[in-house]
């Protein structure tokens, strides 16, 4: 078969490592006084590495915030965690003191704490474990965007993309030595999540399969990103062995894996998630090209139509309707590797549904470009202010750029 390929795959410098327990520090209680208006997160895994990045400049705000994580849910567990008000007494949280997981610490939640808001990848409807349709009661507010990558170890240079149906029949029939898919012949290497995980879930939705199907014999759960990153880069045979994880856990694994480009149904060849084998751009996320990808969710009790006050903010935050001078949204999401709405020009309603054209009141483009990459795009022309003062070509400034 004539398989067409553009090679057009970056890479960001940001850390996101594998997540790791809380660190060797005396466990203390999560609502300790010595912790400020804790907001409670529970869910995705992929979102941790943002989640910490906002969480150290939330608690050097004049008035300090502590976002404390529960780990080892996923989405759509922690989903069902929000909806049915579970107790997380006697369970353990963490928080964020440093922008690296070597500052996490652990602490233990009181009876009757409940998590404020969930972090998914995929949208409510998207998880059965929880009553469908959606409740009143329950609101899903979109956040940023989130790719999912296949990935195969560094030393494996032979494998650079997956066509929607090598994906289809890789994880949904099998392999074995009597049946091959795109190299692939070794069950044992072939990586997957769990049906109750965001990033599982928005693979499956891409690829036209129940997330349910993702099992073994057909693939190993690598448990976690990390647990699934770990296992692909360390397997015997390099050649063997395939996994899928968050694009921003791939940006501080670069050196142990190869992402692969990924064809999609109805095109004609495959696109990296960016533009350039040595570039960290997410341009054909942004553009449509790379299909793979999906909105954060938070999902988040309400009360008389309004949110928690905890919720509420870490909404604000993350979607930058809340401000302080501290606080950059853009500069913090593309750091960490996902993609803040204003730097996309497409969007979609569903989790592996349609895409059609997007564009946002207040684009940040240059702005997610200079934060991912670590220097200012060649096409951006930085400015001061806002509107057109400082702009030409009828462009305006937007987050320090004119666009």
């Amino acid at each position: 078969m004539n398989r067409l390929i553009r090679l057009a795959v970056g890479t960001a410098t940001v850390a996101a490592g594998v997540l790791v327990a809380g660190s060797a520090h005396a466990q203390m209680m999560c609502n300790d006084a010595t912790l400020p208006n804790p907001i409670i997160v529970t869910g995705s895994s992929a979102f941790e590495p943002t989640l910490r990045a906002l969480a150290v400049k939330l608690s050097a705000e004049a008035l300090p915030s502590t976002v404390i994580y529960t780990p080892g849910t996923g989405s759509c567990t922690g989903v069902a965690n929000v909806v049915n008000g579970m107790d997380l007494g006697a369970t353990t949280g963490r928080y964020y003191t440093g922008g690296t997981s070597a500052g996490d610490k652990s602490c233990t939640f009181a009876a009757g704490q409940k998590a404020h808001v969930a972090i998914s990848d995929v949208y409510y409807e998207a998880c059965s474990a929880v009553t469908q349709p959606r409740p009143a009661a329950i609101m899903d507010v979109n956040g940023p965007v989130q790719a999912m990558l296949f990935i195969v170890p560094k030393a494996n240079t032979a494998t650079s993309y997956l066509t929607y149906k090598e994906a289809q029949t890789l994880y949904g029939c099998g392999v074995s030595a009597t049946r091959t898919i795109a190299g692939f012949m070794d069950p044992m290497g072939v990586y997957c999540r769990d049906p109750n995980s965001g990033t599982q879930i928005t693979v499956a939705k891409n690829i036209g399969l129940p997330e349910s199907v993702l099992v073994a014999p057909k693939c190993v759960n690598g448990g976690s990103t990390g647990g699934v990153g770990s296992g692909v880069y360390m397997y015997p045979m390099a050649t063997q062995a395939i996994g899928f994880v968050a694009a921003d856990y791939l940006d501080g694994q670069r050196t142990m894996l190869n992402p692969l480009a990924f064809q999609s149904v109805g095109q004609t060849q495959a696109f990296y998630a960016d533009s350039a084998a040595d570039v960290a751009d997410r341009r054909n996320v942004r553009d449509g090209h790379y299909t793979i990808w999906g909105y954060e969710h938070f999902i988040a009790q309400t009360t008389g139509g309004a949110l928690s006050t905890q919720a509420a903010d870490l909404i604000g935050w993350v979607n930058g309707t809340k401000t302080s001078a501290n606080i950059d949204y853009v500069a913090i999401e593309g750091g960490a590797g996902v993609i803040p709405q204003c730097a996309m020009k497409v969007k979609r309603g569903s989790d592996g549904g349609l895409l059609s054209p997007y564009t946002p009141a207040d684009s940040c483009g240059c702005a997610f470009e200079a934060a991912i990459t670590k220097t200012t795009p060649a096409a951006c022309m930085a400015c001061t202010g806002t509107g057109t003062s400082t702009c030409t070509g009828g462009k305006s400034c937007h987050h320090g750029f004119c666009e």
